[in-house]
């Protein structure tokens, strides 16, 4: 079961994470919150979810007790500056999981280890004409877990796996908290340069990426992102080409 008093011994946030709920199962941490009232910053975390997601609608295996599963209520936001956000949260992520494995980034929210997919971040929200009434944070990050269905087997990771050690999830979760309210702050004060910083983080910066888009597979080279969180992806002739949408892969083959 999740510690709370373990949690809040790690916690250094005014804001982020100190409203806490912790379910033993859930359908999704993200609809818990898009569906009630809770102060700006509450985290909602869970054992385990019955209807998790991932990017494009996708299921994201929820194994219970091992793993982190949590959303987080955020303020309004502009529309313009969701996208940007969402990439400085995944440096904020990164810089938390480098104390414990090689972790990087591959655009625009999958969050890597080895190679492999060792957790995603999700964006979704509630929207009014041009107005985002609700903006939920939700990320899963596999941490024990040892053994993956075998239709992921051989692309998902987990901080055990990658490391041969056993992690407080407790404590991850609150360095994470206490991560992305430095870097939350810091991001509306203007004072990260995404499309620097990209270049620390980057799992596939200057390699070969494959784009997945509407049923068809091009192949790029990233080249990077721009101030507004696009893909700058170069093809072969090199032509660059800044993305907006798209699976990001590195099946180059057939």
């Amino acid at each position: 079961m999740f510690d709370e008093k373990l949690y809040r011994e790690f916690l250094a946030t005014e804001n982020f994470g100190r409203n806490i709920l912790v379910f033993d199962e859930t359908d999704s941490t993200t609809a818990r919150l898009l569906d009630s009232e809770t102060p700006y910053y509450t985290v909602a975390s869970a054992e385990s979810q019955t209807a998790g997601r991932g990017r494009s609608g996708r299921r994201w295996v929820s194994e219970s007790g091992v793993n982190l599963y949590f959303s987080v209520n955020l303020p309004p936001m502009k529309i313009e500056d969701l996208l940007a956000f969402n990439i400085a949260i995944g440096f904020a992520v990164c810089d938390v999981l480098r104390e414990y494995a090689d972790v990087n980034l591959k655009w625009p929210n999958d969050i890597m280890a080895g190679g492999k997919k060792l957790g995603g971040i999700l964006f979704e929200t509630a929207i009014s004409g041009s107005v985002m009434d609700k903006v939920i944070l939700g990320i899963g990050i596999n941490v024990n877990m040892t053994e993956f269905p075998p239709e992921i087997n051989e692309i998902a990771a987990s901080l055990k796996t990658e490391t041969g050690r056993t992690f407080s999830r407790e404590e991850i979760l609150a360095r994470l908290m206490n991560g992305f309210e430095s870097f939350s702050d810091l991001f509306f004060k203007g004072r990260i340069n995404i499309v620097e910083e990209w270049k620390k983080y980057s799992a596939s910066l200057d390699k070969k990426i494959a784009l997945h888009k509407n049923g068809v597979k091009t192949v790029f080279t990233e080249k990077g992102i721009t101030p507004s969180g696009f893909l700058i992806a170069e093809d072969e002739r090199g032509v660059k080409t800044e993305i907006v949408t798209g699976d990001i892969g590195y099946d180059f083959s057939g």
